[in-house]
């Protein structure tokens, strides 16, 4: 790991810096010493100009049309990609995802359906719009096509709720989100208090969605580790849930916070999927990123849960500090000999949260080690993908499900197909259609509990379509 770079970036499209700087990290401090300007202009058509040191590129395309959000939209992709296209050249790299930064590459591929392509047509636009390599996009168009199959039954009327536990028994270096540590003083009280705050923010949400005459697609409980709810505080979060007929997703998280104990509550208020995720079955590994389990803990809660006749979701994480690829090899070949329902590899980021904030990662083998996921994990069906900023080797994540066993949250989740509902401190509901809504909850639990009443009132009235002052 190093600090992170600079980048000698001038434009005269000042409203693309930061995209246009992300353009730029994604070849690894590769022109961290390079003068780079990047000029845009117009007559009857619209031009670039890309000079690297003393490397004039120039890029040409036809005026973009629509409204004012879709002509941005369309501006910024020429841009990115002529830039993208000029430093690929000069460096001889061609990098998985094209000119492609943001997190949602589904979205781009839907867009053109929606526009009238179709769905055997993908990979081949998104390697030629987007410069998008053909493993990648062959990756893409079969993941459309899973999600169409699996979303074939959804209710117009759907909803997903999702609740969030933001408790953690201590803090991971990759992870962003923010939790309150439940080793620390006085904490479990916090914790308590806390669910029941919960308790009755899921009531109003939940009469809410009845009066509506919404139906709740999926409910997800995430964190944080959920898992570290006593039996008696978990047993009153999924009474008060109470959600049937539809998919139940917990994570565990972390195994050394799951019990027998508590699998029999989670089965008892219907769960039907949980997630146990290791993100490496290397102890070493697990020590220096802060995790607080081994691999044996791992394999007595996964074992724990595969009896209770739950489908379960495991994350492993490519590209960890000090890993090799016989270290991340030695993972999935673990997970794959497990066979669960679902998996999710996800490449390692560096989120702004994080502990690895102020570094610029570096995994030279990463490609490899994602190579060796599709191949160990051939068996499966590729079902949903995201990325994010920062990513190493500009790569992806990529959830894997067993046939018929996709989670049905994950796609609309990261589609942006129906709206969320959440509830809980740092959990954020949206509102889809053309334009993404989104309402925050307070990250402060303390906040969270004193203002519940005033807040859920505003959050009800935004996802009413009601203007929240």
């Amino acid at each position: 790991m190093s600090y992170l770079y600079n980048y000698k970036l001038t434009t005269n499209a000042e409203f693309l810096r930061v995209d246009l700087l992300d353009e730029i990290r994604q070849f690894s401090g590769k022109f961290s010493d390079i003068d780079i300007e990047v000029c845009l202009t117009y007559d009857e058509n619209m031009h670039t100009d890309v000079t690297v040191g003393d490397i004039l590129s120039h890029y040409t395309a036809a005026l973009p049309d629509g409204d004012e959000i879709e002509i941005k939209r369309q501006v910024k992709r020429f841009v990115k990609h002529s830039l993208y296209m000029t430093l690929s050249e000069i460096s001889g790299i061609k990098l998985p995802w094209g000119s492609l930064t943001g997190i949602r590459p589904t979205k781009l591929a839907y867009a053109y359906i929606a526009k009238g392509g179709q769905v055997d047509n993908v990979s081949g636009y998104m390697q030629s719009t987007f410069a998008v390599s053909s493993h990648r996009a062959n990756l893409l168009q079969r993941i459309i096509k899973a999600q169409r199959s699996a979303l074939s039954q959804m209710p117009d009327s759907a909803v997903n709720l999702y609740v969030h536990i933001p408790f953690c028994d201590g803090r991971c270096n990759y992870c962003s989100f923010p939790s309150v540590d439940i080793s620390k003083k006085g904490s479990n009280d916090l914790l308590s208090r806390y669910v029941d705050a919960l308790i009755s923010e899921i009531a109003e949400m939940k009469k809410f969605i009845a009066v509506r005459n919404e139906s709740i697609f999926s409910v997800y409980v995430g964190g944080g580790t959920p898992s570290v709810l006593g039996e008696n505080d978990l047993e009153r979060l999924l009474n008060a849930i109470a959600a049937d007929n539809c998919e139940f997703t917990f994570e565990a998280g972390r195994a050394d916070s799951f019990s027998c104990e508590k699998t029999a509550i989670l089965k008892a208020g219907g769960v039907t999927r949980i997630c146990v995720n290791p993100q490496t079955l290397n102890d070493d590994t697990l020590a220096r990123i802060g995790r607080r389990h081994t691999a044996s803990d791992f394999y007595k809660a996964y074992f724990t849960a595969k009896e209770a006749g739950f489908d379960i979701n495991t994350d492993i994480i490519a590209g960890l500090e000090g890993e090799t690829p016989s270290d991340f090899a030695h993972t999935a070949d673990s997970i794959a000999e497990l066979q669960p329902e679902n998996v999710t590899v996800h490449t390692l980021s560096r989120k702004r949260a994080s502990l690895l904030a102020d570094t610029e990662l570096s995994c030279p083998d990463i490609e490899r080690m994602m190579d060796y996921a599709f191949m160990r994990f051939s068996d499966y069906e590729p079902y949903y993908l995201y990325r994010q900023k920062n990513m190493v080797g500009n790569l992806e994540n990529v959830g894997f499900c067993k046939k018929g066993k996709e989670c049905v949250n994950n796609i609309t989740v990261m589609e942006e197909m129906v709206p969320v509902y959440a509830c809980g401190a740092g959990s954020i509901s949206k509102r889809v259609g053309k334009c993404i809504s989104r309402f925050a909850s307070p990250k402060d639990v303390g906040l969270y509990i004193d203002e519940l009443k005033e807040r859920t009132d505003k959050k009800l009235m935004f996802l009413s379509g009601e203007r929240v002052e």
